[in-house]
């Protein structure tokens, strides 16, 4: 039990792929299958609630074409309430698509087109492990997140795992050019035998930024252990001058019975200041394999009025928002 709550706590996409997934259709050598997740999310800062709650619902479609090639097709959304008290239904409620792609895929691996996923999500899961705070250092570009416009490329052989994409410029309405905002990402997970440790290292480049990310997770028994470091150059947007990044985050993650209790570190600079930088802990108890509840707690260490990093303008100074402490609550129901 505890080794199954172990993966389920340090491997968020494994969810998003399908774990829970029930299957709709199965005839001919065509599949559909559907998952998702309702999580109730109630979020409180500066004695203030926010409802951050969602429900998101993806479904994947799978063609046999012969015993070496399958096609497939993949859509996943993402619902939000922030209705903010109103009772017109028009209100809140957002759709966010999260994945629309379609592909090939076979012993070569999978290739495919649309809102796609960049490489360096792959990394990035070492140490986003947390059930709501964490995550916040090692920021991706668009091109190595998920994004539109998008060939990717994944497939794994033994002990190693792949991943490219390419986005493409999308073109102006009139065709008379594009906006430059083409780019690419890869990244590589190596399996050290049978020891539980994994190496990943990834790289993106879009327009005139670029970044690398080097990480590492090693897993014993009920102990979860993972770091990461990402350094590189990101645009300003409004002056078009480029800035260095440089994050790195540590996760660990402890399982007693049913309970995992999770903490990480996050630290990054933009323009040679803090970005970013906090402690995150939570505890995560698992009713069942598919249904947790949660209570989730980010220290802030950065301070109001502190000079803080910023890539989309110069730096500035840390406003209050930026310098308060957080707590989440919440339940979480996979399918």
């Amino acid at each position: 039990m505890n080794k199954t709550l172990i993966a389920l706590a340090v491997s968020a996409a494994a969810v998003a792929t399908g774990v829970n997934a029930a299957e709709l259709y199965n005839q001919d050598g065509n599949t559909l299958t559907m998952g998702g997740r309702a999580e109730a999310r109630l979020f409180l800062q500066d004695g203030k609630a926010t409802d951050n709650s969602r429900v998101r619902l993806n479904f994947t479609g799978k063609a046999q074409i012969n015993e070496n090639l399958y096609g497939l097709g993949v859509w996943e959304g993402e619902f939000t309430t922030a209705d903010e008290g109103s009772t017109d239904a028009e209100d809140g409620s957002d759709l966010t698509n999260r994945l629309a792609y379609a592909g090939l895929g076979g012993n070569f691996g999978e290739v495919a087109y649309g809102k796609t996923e960049g490489a360096l999500g792959v990394i990035t899961d070492f140490t986003d492990i947390m059930a709501y705070h964490g995550n916040s250092a090692a920021d991706k570009l668009g091109v190595a997140d998920r994004t539109d416009n998008m060939i990717a490329y994944k497939g794994s052989f033994q002990n190693l795992n792949v991943k490219a994409s390419y986005r493409f410029a999308d073109a102006d309405e009139d065709l008379s050019g594009d906006n430059d905002a083409d780019g690419y990402s890869v990244s590589a997970i190596a399996a050290l035998g049978n020891t539980g440790i994994n190496l990943g290292a990834g790289y993106a480049s879009e327009d005139e930024s670029n970044e690398y990310m080097v990480g590492a997770n090693w897993t014993f028994d009920d102990l979860y252990l993972a770091g990461l470091f990402t350094d590189g150059e990101k645009q300003i947007e409004t002056t078009k001058d480029t800035v260095d990044y440089t994050g790195y985050e540590f996760a660990a993650a402890y399982t007693i019975d049913r309970t995992v209790f999770t903490t990480t570190y996050n630290n990054a600079e933009t323009n040679d200041e803090t970005s970013a930088e906090n402690i995150a802990i939570d505890a995560t108890y698992y009713f069942k394999p598919n249904f947790r509840g949660y209570v989730s707690y980010n220290f802030n260490l950065i301070s109001e009025g502190d000079t803080i990093g910023e890539v989309a303008t110069a730096n500035g100074s840390a406003s209050k928002a930026d310098s308060e402490d957080s707590i989440a609550l919440g339940l979480r129901f996979d399918f």
